[in-house]
């Protein structure tokens, strides 16, 4: 039997109501243990507030204007009602859930026989992301009031929250990792191994429920699931730098841009964004130029976007997030805001993974594989002077400042750690 969609929220409820996080942790262990194997990725996507998992390019394009509209034509209500109790919780769906107690929302026929399930709230989200074409805001507008009207208050406050992205009940990620590992009796370092690798918790809470520990030990890359990113430490100057790095290491640009993660397998190539949401329909040019540059059948790379001007010089970081928040007009906005792409790492290549290959050796492999795209500008050296200039040169040209890299360097995802220093 499916579980209720009312189970979940009853869970957030309770999420929401302590700070405590080990009864958190607790409370979610249990409930993933009642789930069958279809119910825990999309469970585990919606505890976290997000319809779908964290690689999906799927997205529900749907706003508080509609859902406004939706709501009112629903309960029917005054909203002062949603007024007041936003102003007292100052919590959206808190509102909402006040707004459904006022008033007796309309449901239609077909659902009032049965609550809502997990899995039919998968399937509403699907269908409200599938809708395109002409019509295709009207439909989303039938399917989002059809999953309200079957909801109850309760329901209706974290379906809101979900869709607008605002689940705010503090169980983040790293708990999430603690509460899958539990559930599935397996270490924490594995399930964060494999997180780092699929970059979905929900995904490998799925693999655990289906296949156990055994089926972590297989994980690996896989083209189009990103890859959490390694993260740099500060350094004060480049003498720190160097000293950091036994005297010699590689300083690279560092640009006034966004940093992407690349995924090529044959002609499909998508793009995700540092926090690892898909940005493909943002860049078509970088996909243009990846697809017609890019030496390798199967790839995962790293690089930095800029925009650029009429001459080609780096504009301030504003424009350049004018292209992520676009998903309709992107050519016109193609045209305004020109932008470049440097590459500065690989991390997978024709099936096999890079990531315990020196730096060194993987700005080889890069070189070899980019075609015409420009790696990030670098210079190798011990001398502190000569990486001053650089520094200067950087600055100059209107970037950030510099990048330092352990010559043996290993990719270590998802970890701030000292073998890369942001100067």
């Amino acid at each position: 039997m499916e579980i209720p969609f009312m189970a979940l929220a009853e869970l957030c409820e309770k999420l929401e109501e302590t700070s405590k996080r080990n009864l958190m942790v607790s409370v979610v262990t249990a409930f993933l243990e009642r789930l069958s194997p279809d119910e825990v990725e999309p469970a585990v996507s919606m505890i976290l507030g997000r319809p779908f998992p964290r690689w999906s390019p799927r997205v529900l394009d749907v706003g508080w204007t509609t859902l406004t509209k939706i709501i009112r034509r629903l309960t029917k209500t005054n909203w002062k009602v949603f007024s007041q109790a936003f102003s007292e919780t100052g919590d959206v769906g808190s509102a909402v859930k006040a707004v459904f107690e006022a008033s007796k929302p309309y449901r239609q026929a077909t659902l009032l026989e049965k609550p809502l399930t997990i899995m039919e709230v998968r399937r509403s989200f699907e269908s409200i992301a599938e809708a395109s074409g002409a019509g295709s805001r009207e439909k989303r507008e039938r399917l989002v009031e059809a999953l309200l009207s079957a909801a109850e208050p309760l329901e209706a406050k974290y379906l809101v929250k979900i869709l607008i992205g605002e689940m705010r009940t503090g169980f983040h990620e790293g708990l999430m990792e603690l509460a899958v590992a539990k559930a599935f009796h397996v270490p924490l370092e594995d399930v964060q191994r494999a997180c780092m690798m699929l970059g979905d918790v929900g995904e490998v809470a799925a693999l655990l429920k289906t296949g156990g520990k055994e089926a972590l030990s297989k994980v690996g890359f896989r083209v189009f699931r990103p890859v959490r990113l390694m993260m740099a430490q500060t350094a004060e100057n480049v003498e720190e730098a160097l000293r950091e790095h036994g005297g010699e290491t590689a300083f690279e640009y560092k640009f006034d841009g966004a940093r992407i993660q690349i995924h090529k397998d044959g002609a499909a190539v998508r793009i995700f964004s540092r926090r690892l949401t898909d940005v493909t329909q943002s860049l078509p040019e970088i996909v243009e130029l990846v697809q017609r540059e890019v030496k390798a059948e199967k790839a995962i790379l790293e690089g930095e976007v800029i925009a650029v001007d009429a001459d080609g010089k780096p504009m301030a970081f504003q424009h350049l997030m004018r292209r992520f928040k676009r998903v309709r007009g992107i050519e016109e906005t193609r045209r305004r805001i020109p932008v470049r792409l440097f590459l500065f790492d690989v991390l997978y290549l024709n099936g096999q993974s890079l990531i315990h290959e020196p730096y060194v050796e993987r700005r080889r492999i890069l070189s070899e594989t980019s075609g015409e795209i420009p790696l990030a500008n670098q210079l190798v050296t011990r001398n502190a002077q000569a990486a001053e200039q650089f520094l200067k040169m950087a600055l100059d040209e209107g970037h950030e400042g510099l990048m330092a890299k352990r010559l043996d360097g290993d990719y270590t995802p998802g970890i701030r750690g000292k073998k890369w220093l942001k100067i």
